[in-house]
Protein backbone atom coordinates (compact mmCIF):
# COMPACT_ATOMS: atom_id res chain seq x y z
CA UNK A 1 0.00 0.00 0.00
CA UNK A 2 1.68 3.42 -0.78
CA UNK A 3 1.94 5.37 2.39
CA UNK A 4 3.45 9.06 2.52
CA UNK A 5 6.76 8.68 4.97
CA UNK A 6 9.30 10.48 6.96
CA UNK A 7 12.55 9.64 7.16
CA UNK A 8 14.40 11.50 10.02
CA UNK A 9 18.16 10.37 9.52
CA UNK A 10 17.66 7.79 11.59
CA UNK A 11 14.56 5.71 11.27
CA UNK A 12 11.59 5.43 8.69
CA UNK A 13 8.19 7.23 10.20
CA UNK A 14 4.43 6.29 8.77
CA UNK A 15 1.29 6.61 10.03
CA UNK A 16 -1.87 4.87 9.06
CA UNK A 17 -5.54 3.22 10.79
CA UNK A 18 -4.65 0.53 12.94
CA UNK A 19 -7.50 -0.83 11.11
CA UNK A 20 -5.65 -0.57 7.41
CA UNK A 21 -4.95 -3.45 6.48
CA UNK A 22 -0.47 -2.21 6.52
CA UNK A 23 -1.70 -1.22 9.95
CA UNK A 24 -2.59 -4.68 11.13
CA UNK A 25 0.04 -6.26 9.65
CA UNK A 26 2.84 -3.93 11.10
CA UNK A 27 0.66 -4.38 14.34
CA UNK A 28 1.25 -8.63 14.25
CA UNK A 29 4.26 -9.06 12.77
CA UNK A 30 6.46 -6.04 13.68
CA UNK A 31 8.43 -6.39 10.28
CA UNK A 32 8.18 -4.07 7.28
CA UNK A 33 9.73 -3.88 3.70
CA UNK A 34 9.12 -1.03 1.99
CA UNK A 35 10.61 0.09 -1.64
CA UNK A 36 10.59 3.57 -2.63
CA UNK A 37 10.99 4.81 -6.26
CA UNK A 38 10.93 3.21 -9.29
CA UNK A 39 12.34 -0.01 -11.41
CA UNK A 40 15.43 2.05 -12.48
CA UNK A 41 16.27 4.21 -8.75
CA UNK A 42 15.13 1.57 -6.09
CA UNK A 43 15.82 2.11 -2.52
CA UNK A 44 14.50 -1.25 -0.52
CA UNK A 45 14.39 -0.84 3.48
CA UNK A 46 14.06 -4.07 5.63
CA UNK A 47 13.26 -2.90 9.19
CA UNK A 48 11.40 -3.24 12.57
CA UNK A 49 8.29 -1.48 13.34
CA UNK A 50 7.58 0.03 16.83
CA UNK A 51 3.71 1.22 16.97
CA UNK A 52 2.59 4.34 18.77
CA UNK A 53 -0.16 6.26 19.29
CA UNK A 54 -0.69 9.81 18.95
CA UNK A 55 0.39 10.27 22.26
CA UNK A 56 3.47 8.54 22.04
CA UNK A 57 4.40 10.48 19.26
CA UNK A 58 7.52 12.72 19.98
CA UNK A 59 5.82 16.01 18.66
CA UNK A 60 9.16 17.22 16.48
CA UNK A 61 8.21 13.99 14.17
CA UNK A 62 4.16 15.06 14.25
CA UNK A 63 5.46 18.40 13.30
CA UNK A 64 7.86 17.38 10.54
CA UNK A 65 5.64 14.41 9.31
CA UNK A 66 3.09 17.48 8.88
CA UNK A 67 5.03 19.76 7.29
CA UNK A 68 6.80 17.66 4.46
CA UNK A 69 3.47 16.24 3.48
CA UNK A 70 0.70 18.64 4.32
CA UNK A 71 -1.25 16.36 6.54
CA UNK A 72 -1.34 15.83 9.97
CA UNK A 73 -2.87 12.36 11.20
CA UNK A 74 -2.75 13.52 14.65
CA UNK A 75 -5.97 15.82 13.15
CA UNK A 76 -7.55 12.81 12.19
CA UNK A 77 -8.51 11.20 15.48
CA UNK A 78 -7.37 8.63 17.17
CA UNK A 79 -8.00 5.40 14.64
CA UNK A 80 -4.77 6.28 13.18
CA UNK A 81 -1.19 4.69 14.70
CA UNK A 82 2.42 6.03 14.09
CA UNK A 83 4.80 3.53 13.33
CA UNK A 84 8.82 3.92 13.68
CA UNK A 85 10.56 1.97 11.99
CA UNK A 86 14.07 0.51 12.32
CA UNK A 87 15.75 -0.36 9.81
CA UNK A 88 17.95 -3.27 9.96
CA UNK A 89 19.33 -3.82 5.92
CA UNK A 90 18.89 -1.41 3.21
CA UNK A 91 19.44 -1.78 -0.39
CA UNK A 92 19.68 0.75 -3.43
CA UNK A 93 20.40 0.37 -7.14
CA UNK A 94 19.58 1.91 -10.47
CA UNK A 95 20.64 -0.87 -12.68
CA UNK A 96 21.70 -4.42 -12.86
CA UNK A 97 25.31 -3.31 -12.83
CA UNK A 98 24.63 -1.79 -9.22
CA UNK A 99 22.85 -5.42 -7.96
CA UNK A 100 26.44 -6.70 -6.83
CA UNK A 101 27.16 -3.80 -4.58
CA UNK A 102 23.63 -2.31 -3.46
CA UNK A 103 24.00 -3.14 0.03
CA UNK A 104 24.13 0.39 1.97
CA UNK A 105 23.17 -1.00 5.79
CA UNK A 106 23.49 -4.61 6.94
CA UNK A 107 22.37 -5.48 10.37
CA UNK A 108 21.37 -2.30 11.46
CA UNK A 109 25.04 -0.86 10.51
CA UNK A 110 25.82 1.49 7.64
CA UNK A 111 28.65 -0.02 5.53
CA UNK A 112 29.26 3.10 3.56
Amino acid sequence: MPLFFLWDGEALWLSTRGTNPTGRNLRATGLLRACLGHTRDVVQIDGTARTLTAQELPTAIGDAFAAKGGWDPREDGPSYLWFRIQPHTIQAWGTVAELKERDLMREGQWIL
